[in-house]
């Protein structure tokens, strides 16, 4: 018998994708949830061999042997191929190819660094950015093993802190997603989900996109002035028995 375990915390925007995939496929899986705010915990050395960048989510499915399955496209993508449950994918090559270039398109919006530089403590955001930072860089030097995984942490939160209060690139941030949305946009032009009648991945991933851009406050995005059709979906999403499921929260981390 299978079984799914997520590693995960309730505010990561990566980790909403994959909980709302688990709860539309209708999966029963186990949480184990990673303090990513204050202790840091993606970055011990059991879960960096786990999941070598020290991200979340991470995905253990077990069946006999265990597969570990990193980065959020692709875990949705994996928990959709499952045989049970309910179908998350098109059964044409054309609908396919759409729901990939729909999944590619969110999953290249920048949520992380808009997330950063928009939170509403720019000191708390700092503090957390720091500690991982320091955290890695005392790990690498703990576990020599480990050490480029780490060093290469430490790397990837310093560009976090350097590009969030980077005005231009923020702003090729937010270009690229209005390009991403006004795509979604024309998709839904008569059209109840984003590939027609039927729910699939897309709806997931986008579902939780719409969502951290409604807390960073991208109100012409998300409440219709720009984007009428995505703001009408929006809302239907959000009274999905799976929103709530998945606890896809329009909350801030460390408050």
């Amino acid at each position: 018998m299978s079984s799914l375990t997520l590693h995960h915390h309730p505010l990561s925007v990566c980790s909403m994708k994959v909980r709302l995939a688990l709860e539309e496929k209708g999966l029963d899986w186990s949480s184990n949830v990673i303090d990513i705010v204050r202790e840091q915990e993606q970055l011990e050395p059991w879960y960096v061999k786990l999941n070598p960048n020290g991200v979340i989510p991470t995905l253990e499915f077990n069946n006999g042997t265990t597969e570990v399955v990193t980065n959020s496209a692709s875990i949705i993508r994996f928990i959709a191929a499952l045989p049970e449950g309910n179908s998350l994918s098109p059964s044409n090559n054309h609908d396919i190819q759409l729901m990939d270039t729909l999944i590619d398109l969110a999953d290249e919006v920048d949520l992380q660094i808009l997330s950063y530089a928009r939170h509403p403590s720019m000191e708390k955001s700092e503090k957390i950015l720091d500690a991982r930072i320091n955290k890695s860089l005392l790990l690498a030097e703990q576990h020599p093993e480990l050490k480029s995984n780490y060093l290469a942490c430490a790397a990837r939160s310093e560009k976090s802190k350097t590009f969030r209060v980077d005005a231009k690139h923020i702003k090729d941030i937010e270009q690229r997603a209005v390009e991403s949305l006004s795509f979604a946009e024309e998709q839904l032009n008569g059209n109840t989900f984003l590939l027609g009648d039927t729910y699939s991945l897309a709806d997931v991933i986008w579902t939780v996109v719409l969502s951290r851009l409604d807390l960073l406050g991208y109100t012409d995005w998300v409440d219709g002035n720009d984007f009428p059709l995505l703001a009408s979906y929006y809302q239907r999403a959000q009274g999905r028995k799976s929103f709530t499921l998945a606890q896809v929260q329009n909350e801030w981390w460390d408050k």
